[in-house]
């Protein structure tokens, strides 16, 4: 996985501001389970490397546990939509097919 931050700031005079932008790539399929969870906890929650360190030591503590349940119910999101194509495919007749996917 490739995942690039761009810590730019970009003002638009309209009061837009982009404070960074993550591009993340994949080879040879879709992004994995933890490279979505990387992402979305870029836009949940950031701890300040200024912070007290009480106050950062929980901020990464909820953070891992933030991470944990995100990459549970992305798997969970994964195989229930699997299951659910190989219904589909079952249901037009391929169940040979169906197996074939079921078994990612």
């Amino acid at each position: 996985m490739t995942l690039k931050g761009l810590h730019t700031m970009v003002s638009v005079g309209a009061g837009i501001t982009v404070m960074s932008v993550n591009v993340a790539t994949s080879d040879n399929g879709g992004l994995t389970s933890d490279q979505i969870v990387e992402l979305a906890m870029d836009k949940i929650l950031k701890v300040a490397n200024t912070a007290p360190e009480p106050i950062k030591d929980q901020a990464l503590a909820f953070q891992d546990n933030i991470r944990i349940v995100l990459k549970q119910y992305i798997d969970l999101a994964k195989r229930e939509e699997r299951g659910t194509i190989c219904q589909k495919i079952r249901e037009a007749g391929q169940k040979d097919l169906a197996d074939l996917i079921r078994r990612l």
